[in-house]
């Protein structure tokens, strides 16, 4: 039967990288065989038509195998989600909702504007006087920009104590490392590629300017203990130790990216308190920075204030893809409640333009809010350590909800 499993991660592995072909980029990491890649490369695009029906009996094969429990609804889910995406590309019709829902095993919500004038109301008070709030939050945001070779000079510092922390907590494996380089053109912030062999690159996007306050919060998103540490512990403790080699591929539209980000957006606070974090800008960061001018206790209060807006950009992919509303509405309402420019909101609206990234867009906050629910009912680090070493899904993580309540 042992046999069989692998087939099953084979034929996952086989759909992935073909519905890859229709839709590239759906693939985000590959570091399975390099016999499967060559051989979708050389078949091209299959008809969707097949595809979805091999994608059925997939779904029908792994609810009929003996696999662990744990690892047969984390793949279930993907498969699942795999269908979504084939009946996507057929060209069917749903709400964003109901893709989200499909996709990532997550149901996507309105966010409450009320929420996000809470934060607007603190930021009234925590700002610098001045104009009106979009204002003094654009010129607070100018007044921590950083110029690219300063944040080289801050990058190996900021990565070097993230790491140490990291490894003080959780078990990377050994020769883990990632490269870090400056990209422009891209609708994202920032992303982590990762290679196999515990080895990933991240690309930092100098399109918008870096911030001294988002540094270190970037950093622990993408490497340590975010995305890097993630997929190198999985690697170690799940591909190479227990064989599951479905876990060699990772795809953009799938439940795991909600576990993904929830990691990534709680990894900082997963390693650092709020108050270890405000000495870290206070001592160092912010000396190095030359902005030692800066008061750190306003930058977290700030920071934090700022939380109650996250989310807002899925408002917004709603509008786009739900309500039909132009780009130019977009643009002003993410201007409103988001407190951006308007060259933000473009930069947002770029990225749920995307077929790929417009529904991936609630995973972070989504994600975020489902890890944080879960560590005000369980030990933090014993359960981020978990989710970094098992496969685990979203409803996994619902039922560690509800088993503590």
């Amino acid at each position: 039967m042992e046999q069989d499993i692998g087939q099953l991660s084979e034929d996952y592995l086989r759909l992935a990288l073909a519905i890859d072909e229709h839709l590239p980029g759906y693939v985000d990491s590959y570091f399975g065989p390099d016999e499967l890649k060559t051989q979708t490369k050389k078949d091209g695009k299959l008809p969707l038509q097949n595809l979805t029906e091999r994608t059925d009996q997939l779904a029908s094969d792994v609810a009929k195998s003996d696999m662990d429990i744990q690892r047969k609804d984390f793949l279930t889910k993907q498969v699942s989600a795999m269908q979504m995406s084939l009946r996507l590309l057929e060209g069917e019709i749903v709400s964003l909702a109901e893709e989200v829902h499909a996709l990532y095993d997550v149901q996507p919500d309105w966010k409450d504007e009320m929420i996000v004038e809470e934060g607007h109301k603190e930021l009234d008070f925590l700002l610098p006087p001045g104009n009106s709030l979009p204002e003094r939050m654009q010129e607070w945001n100018r007044s921590l920009e950083i110029p690219i070779e300063k944040v080289k000079e801050l990058v190996p510092i900021i990565i070097k104590r993230l790491k140490e922390l990291t490894h003080q907590k959780f078990d990377l494996p050994e020769n883990e490392s990632f490269a870090l380089e400056f990209v422009s053109g891209q609708p994202w912030g920032a992303y982590n590629w990762y290679l196999g062999g515990f080895q990933s690159r991240i690309d930092l996007n100098t399109d918008l300017p870096t911030h001294v306050n988002g540094l270190a919060g970037l950093l622990a998103h993408e490497g340590y203990p975010g995305h890097h540490t993630e997929l190198s512990i999985k690697e170690e403790k799940l591909v190479r130790q227990k064989q599951y080699y479905e876990l060699t591929i990772n795809l953009i539209n799938s439940p795991s990216c909600v576990v993904a980000e929830g990691i990534a957006t709680t990894a900082l606070r997963t390693i650092l308190t709020d108050d270890e974090l405000e000495d870290w800008y206070r001592e160092e960061i912010l000396p190095l920075a030359g902005m030692t001018h800066i008061d750190a206790k306003r930058l977290m209060d700030v920071g934090n204030a700022r939380m109650k807006m996250f989310g807002i950009v899925g408002n917004a992919a709603f509008m786009m893809y739900d309500q039909n509303k132009s780009e130019d509405e977009i643009s002003l309402y993410l201007q409103k409640y988001n407190l951006t420019t308007k060259k933000q909101a473009q930069q947002n609206i770029k990225f749920i333009s995307n077929p790929l990234y417009r529904s991936y867009i609630f995973t972070y906050h989504v994600g975020r809010d489902l890890l944080e629910e879960l560590f005000t009912h369980v030990d933090r680090d014993e359960y981020f350590k978990r989710l970094l070493e098992e496969p685990i899904t979203p409803s996994q993580i619902r039922q560690w909800i509800a088993e503590t309540d």
